[in-house]
């Protein structure tokens, strides 16, 4: 994986990949930068550094843990390791967003993190394209993303939280993967793989029960038997018994996330 140069200035430490980033443009890109809050829990920033334009999102830690410790982490580790895992991805030839800057902001003993990658244009959210497409172009995207599970496998990446509000559909008709945050490099198993594909149903089921999209189990039907076809394991008689069941943890699920958090992720 790629190695980034530290730099240290003025409170902030910066990991750059790649090309060096100058640290007075990238900090001051990061407090005057338009946000988008509308992308992940707390939005990104949108910024222009040496002509280029990238994306800025700072961490937050999830569940339980965002109503204490908010935007706080102990070290850099958690946004390092998601830089260094979308690095083997795209050394790998895997579509994703390539890193920048992971930047660490000195908040007392404590730090803020936030990760900088390039910005991809002419592409839309795929949860967004989800909404206003049906019949042969669903299909044809759901068959794209069980093959790019089938890759994230034989790459060994486990992704606990991947869900296709992270993934983009660019222009050209390629997915782009966004956000890799707590991954990491593993031998995948069968059940990993099942973790995964538990999630990415939960979250859909999430966005249907608001009635933001439409979802049937010939969507789920197809996505399993793409992923069965590619990868040789019996994916579909295993999970198939387990919608209906999770289906119902999840909903209960919902309700303590709004009590907490009112319905926002």
């Amino acid at each position: 994986m790629t190695s980034p140069e530290k730099i240290i200035h003025n409170g902030f430490t910066i990991y750059t990949y790649g090309q060096p980033a100058d640290p007075h443009v990238v900090i001051e890109q990061m407090s005057r930068g338009e946000i988008i809050r509308d992308k992940g829990r707390g939005g990104i920033r949108l910024l222009s550094v040496d002509g280029k334009k990238m994306a800025c999102r700072q961490y937050l830690h999830g569940g339980l843990f965002r109503a204490i410790t908010g935007d706080r982490f102990c070290s850099e580790k958690r946004a390092l390791d998601e830089a260094g895992i979308l690095c083997y991805l795209a050394e790998n030839g895997f579509p994703v967003v390539r890193p920048c800057c992971v930047v660490a902001e000195r908040a007392g003993i404590a730090k803020r993190l936030y990760l900088i990658t390039e910005f991809v244009q002419d592409a839309s959210d795929l949860l967004d394209v989800w909404r206003m497409t049906s019949g042969i172009k669903r299909f044809r995207i759901i068959k794209s993303l069980a093959g790019l599970f089938r890759t994230l496998e034989l790459l060994g990446i486990y992704h606990p939280d991947l869900h296709i509000n992270n993934i983009l559909l660019t222009g050209q008709g390629k997915l782009v993967f966004l956000d890799f945050d707590r991954a990491r490099k593993k031998a995948v198993t069968t059940n990993d793989m099942e973790k995964m594909f538990r999630r990415l149903d939960r979250y859909m089921e999430k966005q249907k029960r608001r009635g933001d999209i439409t979802l049937d189990m010939r969507d789920k039907i197809f996505f399993l038997r793409v992923y069965q076809k590619l990868s040789g394991c019996d994916i579909l008689s295993r999970m198939e018994k387990q919608f209906k069941t999770r289906a119902f943890l999840n909903r209960i699920g919902w309700i303590v996330e709004s009590f907490l958090y009112g319905g926002n992720r």
